[in-house]
């Protein structure tokens, strides 16, 4: 569990890493304050925090306790991976992030290759999403590939893909019933 003022210095964190992602992204990436905070208190979440000083200046958030994840359907996740749910050795990568000053540097390979280390120890699988802007901006495919080749007999494979899609509609198609008059 992470509480207290470290829990408030990474929600401070976490706040300046996702919300410039509210203009880059469709998918929300900013949660509020009670439910991140709600996140770091929760025991079924590993966290990995990483420190620079006495300052937490990163964190990963790794679970197998699918039901903690809103933004997932787990009934998908057993249906496909049965032998691994029969294991509890499904695991949701929820988020990585790291210090503005810090970018660029070695702490979010670190932090994600421990973040993929917890479900390694028990032989399971790490499922994690990406937004197009963070996968396309810092390679991300390339990162988790060259990730994936530390662990020994690993394989890594796009699970799903989410597309938005916008129309724009000028004008309603003439003389039909569903037209309503301007």
């Amino acid at each position: 569990m992470v509480t207290g003022e470290t829990a408030e210095a990474l929600y401070r964190a976490y706040v300046d890493s996702f919300e410039p992602l509210a203009e880059l992204a469709v998918l929300k990436h900013l949660d509020s304050k009670a439910d991140v905070l709600g996140l770091l208190a929760n025991p079924r979440i590993v966290k990995i925090v990483a420190w620079q000083a006495d300052q937490p200046v990163g964190l990963a958030m790794v679970t197998n306790s699918l039901d903690d994840v809103v933004e997932i359907s787990p009934r998908f996740l057993r249906a496909k991976y049965p032998e691994y749910a029969a294991r509890n050795a499904i695991y949701i990568g929820m988020l990585v992030m790291v210090s503005k000053q810090l970018r660029g540097l070695t702490v979010f390979n670190r932090l994600y290759t421990e973040l993929w280390q917890v479900p390694a120890q028990d032989a399971g699988i790490l499922v994690f999403d990406v937004c197009e802007f963070n996968r396309t901006t810092f390679d991300v495919d390339s990162l988790s590939q060259r990730i994936a080749s530390l662990f020994p007999r690993s394989n890594l494979e796009m699970l799903d893909r989410q597309t938005w899609y916008v129309a724009e509609l000028p004008e309603p198609i003439p003389n039909s019933p569903a037209a309503r008059p301007r």
